[in-house]
């Protein structure tokens, strides 16, 4: 599935990834556990359409429709 068929927890996780990124590539840090939390509040789903649209996903990419939640 493309980025734009994500699901809303799949869209957050994506999020968060893209945090722990740009602050790794940036300030080398990782993200505090708030961030991740307001991940979704941070990051416009654009920003992730944008980053992460050449990628093709499935379910058990993601933490929370891998059977894990």
């Amino acid at each position: 599935m493309t980025v734009r068929e994500l699901n809303r927890d799949q869209l957050i996780e994506l999020k968060q990834t893209y945090i722990d990124n740009y602050l790794m590539e940036n300030e080398n840090r990782n993200a505090s556990y708030g961030e991740l939390i307001w991940a979704d509040e941070l990051v416009d789903d654009d920003t992730v359409f944008e980053n992460f649209g050449m990628y093709d996903f499935v379910d058990e990419d993601f933490f929370c429709t891998a059977g894990n939640c």
